[in-house]
């Protein structure tokens, strides 16, 4: 869903596109423990148009190196807190200052689930009171430069907590990855849809569709199951 705002809206808006993911590329030396290499590319069946609500985003150069205390913006419509499953309807977004490597892991010397590599960075405030949380994850960490423009400069990876004081967010340095995004972002002809009704039948979903996107299918819904983010599969059930 691009150029979406409200999540849980129940009529498309006409600025929203939606388009069908027709592969995932994982980076392939991925490891879940200690969120290495966290980083992936989904490719879209069909282009986007570009308009005032879906614009591209420039990537940094590679090997960007990062200058500590620039403030960078989140969004996302993870959790609004660290206890309870409270989601958004509206997009959010947080201002948060780059900290370097090496005040990061000072932060972090004595906490088993931190291990920020060459290929991270953290943000966040020493006092902590805002960041990214849960369901943010996979999000852009964004820094607008001088001449305007925005770049793409972290993807949300992991964190301890939400918003704790000397506990930053840990970000994908994406200018690490610039020849393997680069690598798999070829040239793609796509296999265009005649018309608009063909692509919109393209996103029926024939069980229920998630605030978020996800289609469920009919056997997963009022099984017992809370997998959308609202819980909306599980409500109206008896």
């Amino acid at each position: 869903r691009l150029g979406t705002l409200r999540r849980g809206t129940k009529l498309p808006s006409p600025y929203e596109q939606l388009r069908p993911i027709s592969k995932i590329i994982l980076h392939p030396q991925y490891v879940d423990a200690g969120f290495i290499n966290d980083i992936s590319i989904l490719k879209m069946k069909y282009p986007v148009q570009f308009s005032n609500y879906v614009r591209p985003i420039c990537l940094p150069h590679p090997n960007t190196p990062l200058t500590d205390g620039t403030m960078c913006t989140v969004v996302g419509w993870g959790q609004l807190f660290e206890i309870g499953r409270v989601f958004p309807d509206t997009l959010q977004e947080v201002q948060l200052p780059i900290i370097s490597t090496a005040e990061c892991r000072k932060r972090t010397l004595f906490l088993p689930l931190y291990r920020v590599t060459e290929n991270m960075f953290c943000a966040g405030f020493e006092r902590g009171g805002r960041d990214a949380c849960l369901g943010d994850s996979g999000g852009p960490l964004m820094c607008q430069e001088p001449d305007g423009r925005w770049s793409l400069l972290g993807v949300t990876s992991n964190g301890y907590g939400c918003a704790r004081a000397n506990r930053p967010g840990v970000y994908t340095k994406v200018s690490n990855y610039i020849p393997w995004l680069y690598a798999n972002m070829v040239s793609t002809e796509y296999n265009m849809p005649k018309n608009e009704t063909q692509m919109s039948r393209q996103n029926v979903c024939n069980g229920h569709r998630c605030p978020l996107g996800e289609c469920l299918p009919k056997a997963r819904v009022c099984n017992g199951y809370m997998e959308c983010s609202d819980g909306s599969d599980e409500q109206g059930c008896w």
